[in-house]
C-alpha cells in the first residue's frame, strides 16, 4: 500500500509502499481515500519543526495524515450507520480511555495527555491508499459535499473554538441591543485555511471582521474576503485601520503578530490563541497585564474537536455551498498527486490556501 511516511525527529518525507497488515473486524469500515489535506502541522513534522510527533507502537516510521476525505469500501460485523458508498470523514484525536472526558466522548478535552492523534502523535494517519477505522471515529458527509468535504477537519477546530468563546462570554451579556453580534468587532490574526474559516464562521454570525496578515491578500483571499463582507488589512502598513476590538484570534502562533493588537481591547473582550509554533520570544509587561485585568479580558488557548464539532462543520459547509457557491472550490487552491506530496510537505507553495492529496 503507498503511504506517506516520515520518521519523527528526522526532517524529511518518503513515499513509498508499506506493509500495515490490517484486518476489518467487527465495529471497523474500511476505507479508501480520495482526499487528504495537507496543513502547517505536516509541515511541521516533515521539517523538524513540531517535536511532539511519534510513531505508532511497534513502528519506526508514522504515516501522515489528519485531514482525511474517503469512501467506504466494506464494513464489518456489527457496522449499523454506514454502508459501502459512503462518504467520511475521520476523527482525529482518540481518547485515553482513563479520564472521564475521554470517556464521554470528549477526548479534546483530555485530562491525562495519553490520547493519540492520528497522522501526528501514536496512530498512522489517513495520507495512505485505504485505512481500517472504528465506525464510532468516522462522520458520515452527504454527497453533496464530497468535493470540499477534505475541509471538515479543520473547520471542525474552528467550530469548536467559536463553541468555546460563546460558551464563556455567557459571563456577561456579549449581544447587542437586537440581539446580534453586529455591533462586536473580530481580528482574525492569519489568512490561511483557519484564518479564513474563523473569518466566514465569525461573518455568519454577524460580528464586523478583519482579516489581519503582514502583507497584501493572494487574490483568492481578496476574493473570500470581498465576499463574505470582511476587510482585509495589511498590518506591515495599515496598522491605523484595525479598529478597537470585542475578539482576538490569532492563528499564527507567533506573540509578535498578536501582543501590539491587544492595546486596542476593549472592555470585557476576549484573545483566543489558535495557531502555535515553537522558538520565538516576546516580552509580556506589567502594563500589559494590567490592561488584561482591569478590562476584563479573557484569554484562552484551543485545539482539536470533538465528533460533534466535526458534524456542525458539515452544516456550515452545506450553508456555505449554498450562500456562496465558489467560495469551498477556491480555498482548495492545488490538488496533487501522491507523487508530488514530499514537494509540497516541504515547502509550501507562494498563494496556497489548501493544498490536498488526491489518491
Amino acid at each position: 500500500m503507498k503511504a506517506v511516511i516520515v520518521f519523527p525527529g528526522k526532517i524529511g518525507v518518503e513515499v513509498r509502499d508499506v506493509d500495515i497488515r490490517e484486518s476489518l473486524e467487527k465495529g471497523q469500515v474500511k476505507i479508501k481515500s480520495l482526499f487528504t489535506g495537507i496543513c502547517g502541522t505536516d509541515r511541521g513534522i516533515v521539517n523538524g519543526k513540531i517535536t511532539f510527533a511519534y510513531p505508532q507502537k511497534g513502528l519506526d516510521f508514522l504515516i501522515l495524515g489528519h485531514e482525511g476525505l474517503g469512501r467506504v469500501e466494506e464494513v464489518g460485523e456489527g457496522v449499523k450507520t454506514l454502508k459501502k458508498g459512503d462518504y467520511v470523514v475521520p476523527v482525529v484525536r482518540r481518547g485515553c480511555g482513563v479520564c472521564l472526558n475521554c470517556k464521554l466522548g470528549r477526548q479534546d478535552f483530555c485530562e491525562t495527555g495519553k490520547f493519540v492523534e492520528a497522522g501526528i502523535r501514536g496512530k498512522n494517519g489517513f495520507m495512505r491508499e485505504e485505512f481500517i477505522d472504528e465506525e464510532i471515529w468516522l462522520v458520515k458527509v452527504p454527497g453533496s459535499l464530497k468535493d470540499f468535504a477534505v475541509l471538515t477537519e479543520p473547520l471542525s477546530n474552528v467550530v469548536k473554538t467559536i463553541d468555546e468563546l460563546l460558551f464563556v462570554q455567557k459571563r456577561m451579556v456579549w449581544t447587542c441591543e437586537d440581539s446580534t453580534f453586529g455591533c462586536r468587532n473580530a481580528v482574525i490574526i492569519g489568512s490561511g485555511p483557519i484564518g479564513i474559516f474563523f473569518s466566514m464562521l465569525l461573518s455568519t454570525l454577524d460580528f464586523n471582521t478583519y482579516i489581519v496578515n503582514k502583507r497584501d491578500p493572494y487574490p483568492t483571499e481578496a476574493y473570500v474576503a470581498e465576499k463574505i463582507g470582511a476587510t482585509f488589512i495589511n498590518s506591515s502598513k495599515e496598522r491605523d485601520k484595525i479598529p478597537e476590538v470585542d475578539l482576538i484570534v490569532d492563528t499564527s502562533g507567533y506573540p509578535s503578530a498578536f501582543i501590539p493588537l491587544m492595546s486596542k481591547m476593549k472592555h470585557n473582550s476576549v484573545l483566543v490563541l489558535f495557531g502555535t509554533v515553537e522558538g520565538e520570544k516576546a516580552e509580556i509587561t506589567s502594563d500589559l497585564i494590567t490592561s488584561v485585568v482591569e478590562k476584563n479580558i479573557l484569554i484562552f488557548g484551543s485545539v482539536n474537536a470533538s465528533k460533534r464539532d466535526f458534524e456542525e462543520a458539515l452544516r456550515y459547509l452545506s450553508i456555505w455551498k449554498d450562500r456562496y457557491p465558489d467560495i469551498l472550490e477556491k480555498m482548495i487552491t492545488s490538488k496533487v498527486p501522491v507523487e508530488k506530496a514530499p514537494e509540497v510537505l516541504l515547502r509550501k507553495p507562494i498563494g496556497e490556501i489548501k493544498t490536498v492529496i488526491q489518491w
